[in-house]
């Protein structure tokens, strides 16, 4: 699940639509997106007490480790060539990139601070992150959200002042989606949805704060914006939950429930928008997983094990 610090019942009543993965999530029938290839994801190691990266076949075979550093949020390159990351050292957290079979590693963030949740543009020219420098000043504490060229170059500040996160470029590179924290609630941590556009102009907010939103995502057409109610926020409304929401604020909706099994949190989209990958806490096991689910509902368990996993993102075919 998530590492920052009648439920499904009085959603689906209080916003009056729910159902599978929607048709408009593609490209249109007769015009797919990408072709889905490699998944990404973090696999908890205990010598490391966190995650390294690895990558799988989208089913969840071949699987192979990348690092074997701490490494959290992925995300690949458009042309599925390279995947951009964030680490771990005694600086703070950095981001790096690194081909699919591991060779190449090159670190593109080095400043003192945070730079994590690295997302590429749909150019692959830049990639966008969040991020705050050390030494920490504890009276004016934000987290902003930055834009940087592929190799690190020109970083520019779009957002000060919040605790903006996970940011994530629109499918035609104009505007960024991210989260907004706001504080605790007793229901969970409460965030917000904001866009802005990609050369930092234009803010505005596209979802209230709600306890437990976290991890958004654009889908591969536009037409919505994705996250999931944190499963450990259990007393909060929609809770393991995949919720989407216009761009423009409208037709807030349930796009998968959690399940009396499985408790879904950190879903991204499929290259070609018919799918979604995504974190699903196994309630039986106590541990999570990495699910696929597919229109109509079906869900398939695609990364397991002894250890539990986290923060998947789905590459194109190369």
């Amino acid at each position: 699940m998530s590492i920052r610090p009648a439920l499904i019942a009085l959603l689906a009543s209080a916003l009056c639509l729910t159902g599978p993965i929607p048709a408009t999530a593609s490209r249109g029938d007769d015009r797919r997106g990408p072709e889905n290839g490699d998944i990404a994801f973090g696999r908890f190691d205990p010598a490391l007490a966190g995650l390294s990266l690895w990558v799988a076949e989208s089913d969840g075979s071949r699987q192979r480790r990348l690092t074997e550093d701490q490494a959290n949020f992925s995300d690949w390159a458009p042309d599925g060539n390279r995947i951009a990351f964030d680490f771990i050292d005694d600086t703070g957290v950095h981001i790096a990139t690194i081909d699919p079979d591991g060779q190449h590693r090159t670190a593109v963030t080095s400043a003192a601070g945070v730079q994590e949740s690295p997302q590429w543009s749909p150019d692959g020219q830049s990639i966008a992150y969040n991020g705050f420098p050390f030494p920490v000043d504890e009276a004016n504490f934000a987290i902003s959200i930055w834009v940087m060229g592929a190799d690190g170059s020109d970083p520019r500040q779009l957002t000060d002042g919040a605790l903006d996160v996970e940011p994530v470029f629109s499918p035609d590179g104009t505007r960024i989606a991210f989260g907004r924290i706001f504080g605790d609630s007793p229901d969970g941590q409460l965030e917000a949805i904001y866009v802005i556009n990609s050369d930092g102009t234009g803010l505005r907010k596209v979802l209230a704060p709600r306890a437990g939103l976290e991890h958004p995502d654009w889908s591969p057409d536009g037409r919505l914006i994705t996250f999931n109610i944190a499963p450990e926020s259990p007393t909060a409304p929609g809770s393991g939950s995949i919720l989407a929401v216009r761009p423009d604020g409208s037709d807030l909706r349930i796009l998968q429930n959690a399940t009396t099994r499985l408790k879904f949190f950190k879903g991204v989209w499929s290259p070609d928008g018919r799918q979604m990958l995504s974190g699903c806490f196994d309630v039986e096991a106590s541990i999570d997983r990495i699910c696929t689910v597919s229109r109509g509902g079906r869900v398939n368990v695609v990364v397991d094990g002894p250890q539990r996993v986290n923060f998947p993102s789905w590459g194109p075919a190369d």
